[in-house]
């Protein structure tokens, strides 16, 4: 239930996130690739923030970051 009242209802909802990370030599020098996405499933729907405050569920992200130690 999303309310006090039990007048709204928000339905259950499964998210997927993975990651992934990868470290190796980069010119010599230690590097890390990290790779993340989250809602794997590309959900949709609304999650509850509080009692009558609602938040969109965001589709599909994927982001990617290479880090490199100097």
């Amino acid at each position: 239930m999303a309310t006090r009242d039990n007048l709204v209802r928000i339905p259950a909802r499964a998210l997927v996130n993975l990651g992934a990370r990868y470290r190796f030599k980069l010119s010599g020098k230690d590097a890390t690739i990290r790779a993340q996405m989250n809602n794997v499933g590309n959900v949709y729907g609304f999650d509850l923030r509080s009692a009558g405050a609602y938040n969109v569920i965001a589709g599909r992200i994927a982001a990617a970051h290479l880090t490199v130690d100097f």
